[in-house]
Parts: C-alpha cells; structure tokens; sequence
C-alpha cells in the first residue's frame, strides 16, 4: 500500500513576519488552517506539522494536532520535511512519497493535495510542484516566485524576479511541492547551490544539479501569507469558505 506523508513546515521566527504560523486568520490561527484543511485531503497517511518552535508544539499538543519538533539549523522547508521522514524512518514508520505543503498559503485545498499526490505517483519526474497563472502586478513583486516551463510542461527556472521579459502574465510557484522520498533525501545530500542562495527559492537546488521538476497547474487562486497587510486579503477571500466549516468549532465558541 502507497504511503504519502504531507508536512506542514512552521516557524516563527519569519524575517518578513515573525510570528505568522500563529497570526489569526478569521479567528483561527493560520497554520490551523493548513492542517485541518489538508487532513481532508483522501490521499494523505499521515498530516504531520514540522517546527523548531516549542510555541507550536505547544499548540498542536493542545489541539490535537500532531507535530515533530525539528532542528533550528535549517534555511530551507524542504530539508524541514526531510529530517521529519528520517524521525518517522527511524521510528519504523516508511513512506512513499512527500508532499511539502507550506504553513503560510491558508486557502490550500484538499482537493489540489490530492491531485498533487496523483500527479506525483504518475510522473516521469521525482518532483511535482504546483503553480498557478499569474498577471498584473503578481509579475514584479518579489514574494512571488515565477515558474518558466518547456513545452513539455517541465518547470526550467525559478525566480523572484518578472519573468518571463516584458511578459503580463506568468506561473506562480505554489508551496505545494511533492517528492519521491528518495529523491527528498537526495535533496539533503547536495549542497545548496548558487541561485538556491541568491534566489531564495528550494527548488533551484534541484535545477542546478539537473534534477526535473513537472508542474501542475491550478486554477484556483491560493494568496500566501508573506505581509501582515497579506492577513486581510485572505480573510476576505476565506469568509464564506465552506471547507472551515470541519474546524472552525475547535477555535471560535458560539
């Protein structure tokens, strides 16, 4: 039987916001959100949350919520995820597959995580990353990252940067990203590499070592939580948003 662990990285020491993972959107804490939304998802083993923080260890034990406390050390979310499956490896818990879902993109839908662990079983690749079509003024802001794919729907290059030139519209790298567990521990095993660093962006460890990355579109508009200002967007968005119905009662007392 195909097991597939979904990691939800948290921290709260975000140099863009600080304290995000915990910041109420609606009343419910963000990375509440990310959980109880992807533990609808039916293709998921197991939802885990992955933090340095004992903040957040403390509110998952208090809300059930299960989550593996992990090094301080790491700059990247994918190497967050990784050491969560060595803990599980050597806790005698094997898995298949990876799915990295981020803890600051509170609209993810259970619906795009299963299609992404679909997308990731049938694909030529060992990494699947979602994106999503972008225009207007998503193009030059730098907390959006741009995707630039080949014909074949491979993802070629990442940037913070407007690309592609002089061009209205783009893809936008969503935080939803699968892995082969094999291919994950490789990830650990490179070193980081020269636009990972400048560019800021997990990914490019694997493009500069010629690792293929597939995308898979959506159509469905998710907002990350980059900004405190991002908080109101999103409430906006997520106010009639039937999906947390599920969760809302363990947050907000009528």
């Amino acid at each position: 039987m195909t097991r597939i662990l979904a990691v939800v990285p948290a921290r709260m020491s975000s140099s863009r916001f600080p304290g995000k993972p915990l910041k109420k959107i609606n009343g419910i804490p963000m990375i509440a959100h990310c959980y109880f939304r992807a533990i609808q998802a039916k293709q998921i083993t197991k939802v885990v949350l992955a933090t340095p923080d004992e903040e957040i260890m403390q509110f998952g034990k208090e809300f059930g919520i299960e989550t593996v406390l992990t090094s301080n050390k790491h700059e990247r979310a994918t190497e967050r995820a990784e050491e969560v499956l060595q803990i599980y490896k050597k806790q005698g818990e094997e898995y298949d597959y990876v799915l990295l879902l981020q803890g600051d993109e509170p609209q993810i839908d259970p619906q795009e995580i299963d299609n992404l662990a679909v997308a990731l079983q049938s694909s030529a690749n060992c990494v699947v990353n979602i994106i999503h079509p972008i225009q207007g003024d998503d193009m030059q802001n730098p907390s959006v990252v741009k995707s630039i794919l080949d014909s074949h729907g491979n993802i070629l290059f990442f940037s913070r940067a407007h690309i592609p030139y002089k061009s209205d519209s783009g893809y936008r790298q969503l935080g939803m990203i699968g892995f082969t567990a094999k291919i994950l521990e490789k990830y650990c095993q490179l070193k980081p590499t020269s636009l990972e660093i400048t560019e800021s962006i997990d990914m490019m460890r694997f493009l500069e070592n010629d690792i293929a990355i597939s995308s898979l579109i959506t159509h469905k508009s998710i907002i990350g939580v980059d900004h405190p200002e991002d908080i109101k967007k999103v409430e906006s968005l997520m106010v009639d948003d039937e999906l947390v119905n599920a969760y809302s009662s363990l947050f907000i007392k009528k």
